[in-house]
């Protein structure tokens, strides 16, 4: 209609207000139903709305009654006075206050003008800044036959003598139609629980390591989007049922049902049988997904003990809808409530009796019926349940109560997809009844946790940095992970992506499929998207121009001619950096750095794009997070190649230390490694197993005797190397496919105090008599040895290894021996306590540096810089090169480590090694 009004829905009812100021109003009887009970009014209670408006001119007519009767027609137009539109419809009452202090709030909203109620609706006139409405009840009401006997009885005379319409009438009733059409679709849209609900019920069993509450507490729902946005065909939807459960009103929502349902769902063949088999005691996940045909969406969850039996899993769940559906008087509490009609388990037939599909073009897809989720659920005013018409295809079973919900499951999950539906009755009001048609999906392609590194909110994005997202499934074999940046489809099918230079600024979405034998996955997608867009990679000194030449393109599989190359990397864990953050102002060892540029979301990434740089054979890191490699590391280097494991210092959880060592190695040049041979060695254990040998004091390794008698004298010593420090090694034995020779590799972190070089000293004595062991088991194999010593070139450590002897009168090893203390005054009187030679055996393989000439440093922050980092290899290596380091020079314009451009407060090392002299 040309010209329509603006509209707002009043009470039960809608009010249109036209450009001279007259008002309307539409009655909407069956949504006003709840106020007769108050009143104990009868169905046929006469409505009586009057609007005053003081104006020139008011006109108002009502062409229709929404209840499907005939309501009178009145028509009235008088310039200069105050009149009144009167609509009579059944069904109705708004007598009470509540609700007519709505409709006059709402009239106000509508108009822009105060509302108030006079009793004589023929006074004076108004002035123009206020509206009167009058309300009146007539009539004592009827009795639901006597409402249908009338029903009849006047459509009857209305066919009879039909009133004489002239062409001028016609149109102008086509044109309240049109505009009543209008105003009713807007209010319906608004008011969807009077279109009809269908669905879907999904049931999991679950076994007892999946927590029921998965899909709250497992997912970044905060981060949850539609999957539908990113299909190649934007009319399809896909997901949980064909909407997004988790943000109303999507206006993406917004096509016809015959344009989406292709695409979440469809027939699934059992080829293999996904229940498990066993007797555990388990709980049972039910999620019903429910949509209308005003693209309306809503989930209800349940959680029901795997013995309970079918009909009071239905009747909860029947209870549970008519909370959400239902706009029946709430029941007191306290009072149970019971429904008067039980919802139905249907099974389908085995000969499939043909019928007329809803959508006439899906008969060879979908079987059409009324427990169909794309058949139109019907209305009845009846309190029976399906026809038999409706229900041909599918049989009814009465023996709901014989077996439990799990049975249910387990008999479903060996049919195909369509096999078993529900229909569930909601009473709507006192005399309807919507029957929901529920297709149930047992065990489906589920998944119960996606993650990536930090969170899809907090993690930054970098161009040539890889993401990985980690996806928890049950009932499935795989997930198909597709990446979309801007929109777009950048990478399909897998879990891991790497930024380009046209993905900046743009935002990064996943889209992920569970798959299993037999099932698409359709209907099961998820979506998730990250907050950041992709930013540009900031500059990175050490890699360009610096270390350009290691980070050239490596072809790893060419045979006999590429060195093998060794990464060493302390990457400055989170839990000491965010310790820092906390500290007073003068005690920080960060204070000059940023706080957006020391956090893990950002640093790491970092630290991740440079160790892949420099596609490196063997990475041995320190000071790493346990949730940094479980959640960045391990996953994005496995997509690279790699494998590697993590061992944690601390002596026990207590400790408060989340923090250890990781070793990687790549699959290109070295076979996979079992579990069990990657070893980790505590020093306290170590220190206990050769302190109390008694035989090994006898070999060439005498010198442990010594330290046995030292530990003997020092109490306070030995309780601090058995007791108070946690620190670990790891050793792995790794073949190399190239040359079939095997490379002991090994990666420690020693103790950080600068009055501890004895300790240091004696736990580097322990952790080589434990590399000669596996040395000697393992065919006298060459060996590498990476970490973060804690010590200078000049210490007593670097002169233990590198020239295999330290003497008793080595001031800088042995001076702190009776002053240092874990605890003040817990060292006691060690006067009488003498320092003693440490001495490497011959049997001791001999060790270089991969570095000929030390680095200016390799850690810096502000009141310290020094070399504490180092590579070692034994003599039946070659060094064919070492990466360049930064200088003194190069840190005069930042202030220390880490900032902008440097992530981590130490410096990588990198060295080529080839085998042999």
């Amino acid at each position: 209609m040309k010209d329509s009004p603006p509209s707002v829905g009043v009470g039960g009812g809608v009010v249109s207000v036209s450009r001279n100021n007259s008002v309307s109003v539409v009655t909407k009887p069956n949504l006003l139903s709840k106020y007769q009970s108050k009143r104990n009014l009868g169905a046929a209670t006469t409505t009586t709305i009057t609007a005053d408006v003081g104006c020139d001119k008011v006109e108002g007519r009502d062409e229709r009654s929404t209840s499907n009767a005939s309501a009178e027609r009145s028509h009235c137009s008088r310039d200069g006075a105050t009149d009144s539109i009167t609509i009579s419809s059944k069904a109705s009452s708004i007598s009470s206050s509540k609700s007519k202090q709505s409709i006059r709030q709402r009239i106000k909203n509508a108009v822009g003008r105060n509302v108030t109620e006079h009793k004589d609706v023929r006074e004076e006139s108004p002035p123009v800044s206020s509206i009167h409405i009058a309300v009146e009840v007539k009539g004592e009401g009827d009795t639901k036959q006597q409402v249908r006997k009338k029903k009849k009885l006047k459509q009857t005379k209305e066919e009879v003598a039909a009133p004489e319409v002239t062409l001028e009438n016609e149109v102008q009733q086509q044109q309240q139609q049109q505009q009543f059409t209008a105003l009713e679709q807007d209010f319906q849209l608004k008011s969807s629980n009077s279109s009809p609900w269908m669905g879907r019920v999904v049931g999991l069993r679950l076994p007892s390591t999946v927590d029921p509450t998965f899909d709250e507490t497992c997912k970044p729902n905060g981060r949850r989007v539609d999957p539908s946005l990113f299909c190649q065909d934007k009319n399809k939807k896909c997901g949980s049922s064909g909407w997004n459960p988790w943000e109303q009103g999507n206006d993406s929502r917004r096509s016809c049902l015959d344009d989406r349902h292709r695409n979440f769902f469809s027939f699934h063949h059992s080829d293999y049988d996904y229940y498990p088999d066993n007797d555990d005691k388990c709980q049972i996940s039910i999620d019903v997904h429910l949509f209308n045909t005003k693209d309306a969406s809503m989930k209800i969850h349940m959680t029901r003990d795997s013995s309970e039996s079918v009909d009071k899993t239905l009747q909860r769940l029947q209870i549970s809808m008519e909370k959400k559906l239902s706009k029946t008087k709430k029941k007191k509490k306290g009072k149970q409530q019971v429904a008067s009609v039980n919802p139905i388990l249907w099974r389908k037939r085995q000969e499939v009796v043909k019928e007329t599909s809803y959508f006439e073009d899906l008969t060879d897809i979908i079987p059409i019926n009324l427990c169909n989720p794309f058949s139109r659920a019907t209305i009845t005013r009846e309190d029976t349940s399906v026809s038999e018409e409706r229900g041909a295809e599918y049989e009814r079973l009465d023996d709901v109560s014989a077996f439990s919900i799990e049975d249910l499951l387990k008999r479903a999950n060996k049919e195909n997809f369509g096999k078993y539906a529900i229909s569930v009755p909601i009473e709507l009001s006192d005399f309807k009844t919507m029957h929901v048609p529920l297709m149930v999906d047992p065990c489906p392609p589920t998944i119960t946790s996606v993650a990536t590194f930090g969170s899809f909110e907090h993690t930054r994005l970098f161009e040539k940095t890889p993401l990985v997202v980690e996806v928890g499934l049950l009932f499935a074999k795989k997930a198909k992970i597709t990446w979309f940046a801007g929109g777009e489809e950048v990478c399909h099918d897998n879990h891991c992506y790497t930024p380009t230079k046209s993905d900046v600024g743009k935002v990064l979405t996943v889209v992920i499929t569970p798959l299993r034998p037999g099932h698409d996955g359709k209907g099961c997608e998820e979506a998730y998207q990250f907050k950041r867009p992709v930013e540009t990679l900031p500059h990175l000194p050490i890699l360009s121009p610096l270390r350009d030449e290691f980070i050239v393109h490596r072809d790893r599989q060419q045979e006999d001619k590429q060195p093998l190359r060794v990464v060493s990397y302390n990457i400055l864990a989170d839990q000491n950096a965010s310790r820092d953050v906390k500290r007073d102002v003068d005690d920080k060892i960060y204070s000059h750095c940023k706080l957006d540029d020391i956090v893990k979301w950002r640093r790491h990434p970092l630290i991740l794009h440079e160790i892949l740089q420099y596609q490196g054979d063997i990475v041995c890191l320190q000071e790493v997070d346990r949730d940094v490699f479980d959640g960045l590391l391990k996953p994005c280097l496995t997509a690279h190649g790699y494998q590697g494991y993590y061992s944690e210092k601390g002596l026990d959880d207590a400790s408060g230390v989340r923090e250890g060592c990781a070793t990687f190695w790549s699959l290109d040049v070295f076979e996979s490694v079992r579990l069990p041979d990657m070893k980790t060695h505590t020093f306290r254990d170590m220190f206990k197993q050769f302190m109390c040998d008694k035989r090994l004091h006898k070999t060439e390794w005498r010198t442990l005797k010594d330290v046995a008698n030292l530990l003997d004298e020092h109490d306070h010593l030995k309780h601090v190397l058995f007791n108070k420090l946690g620190h670990v090694l790891q050793t792995v034995v790794l073949t190399d496919k190239r040359k079939k020779e095997k490379v002991l590799v090994a990666n420690t972190h020693l103790f950080y105090h600068p009055h501890a070089s004895h300790v240091k000293c004696l736990k580097m004595l322990i952790a080589c008599r434990q590399l000669e062991i596996e040395h000697i088991e393992n065919e006298h194999s060459p060996m590498i040895f990476c970490g973060d010593y804690n010590s200078t070139p000049n210490s007593g450590v670097m002169e233990l290894l590198l020239n295999r002897f330290v003497d008793a009168g080595n001031e800088e090893t042995w001076k702190h021996l009776c002053t240092y203390e874990w605890e003040e005054g817990a060292g006691g009187d060690l006067k009488h306590v003498n320092s003693i030679d440490l001495e490497y055996p011959a049997s001791f393989p001999q060790l270089m540096s991969a570095y000929e000439s030390a680095p200016e440093f390799t850690h810096f922050i502000e009141c310290f810089a020094a070399t504490l980092d180092y590579i070692l290899a034994s003599s039946n290596f070659q060094v064919l090169r070492s990466a360049s380091t930064l200088s003194f020079d190069d840190m005069a314009e930042h202030v220390a480590m880490p900032n902008e451009f440097m992530a981590s407060d130490h410096i990588s090392l990198v060295a080529d090694l080839s085998f042999g002299n």
